[in-house]
């Protein structure tokens, strides 16, 4: 038998709950958020579920932020006007560009996967689809290198710190 616990994310974006939960000693697997624009787990909840040895289950890695067309700009337009974010990547119609090139990821997708794949820590990374092609893609993606440490170190600088992007329940766009 195994006992795991699952957050709701949307609701919890500083994952007060798995903080408090990764204390007991009775959790097998856990069930979180994390992607390249919420990454609270790096050091609120996966330093503790490793010393543990409790496996993860890592979801909302590839949302309608970078899925639906235009979300992410959106996205980039709302924070940098909260100061969140700074303000070029509000101006660009491709504000996550930069993680692909050559040695890189091929697309943002892709990227999105493999920085979730690779990061310490996490033990599954969950995705729907109901197409063929996409569970192809999502696969291979997943089955990729680590991004190069250089995007990693980009992302964490430019997103590192903020709470709650991308976690987006499922449906419509």
């Amino acid at each position: 038998d195994f006992t795991g616990i699952t957050e709701t994310s949307p609701n919890d974006h500083e994952q007060t709950m798995l903080q408090q939960a990764v204390k007991d000693d009775c959790w097998d697997v856990m069930m979180l958020g994390f992607n390249m624009m919420h990454q609270v787990a790096r050091d609120a909840v996966l330093p503790h579920t490793m010393e543990r040895g409790i496996g993860t289950l890592m979801m909302f890695v590839v949302r309608n932020v970078f899925s639906v067309a235009g979300r992410l700009q959106t996205t980039m337009k709302d924070l940098a006007a909260d100061g969140k974010v700074p303000d070029w990547l509000a101006h660009s119609d491709d504000p996550l560009g930069f993680l692909v090139h050559e040695g890189g990821a091929d697309s943002v997708i892709e990227a999105a996967y493999r920085y979730v794949r690779h990061e310490p820590g996490a033990d599954v990374v969950l995705f729907g689809t109901g197409r063929t092609e996409h569970l192809d893609a999502n696969i291979a993606s997943i089955l990729k290198p680590p991004l190069p440490a250089a995007d990693r170190a980009k992302l964490a600088e430019l997103f590192g710190h903020l709470r709650g992007v991308g976690l987006d329940l499922p449906g419509p766009g």
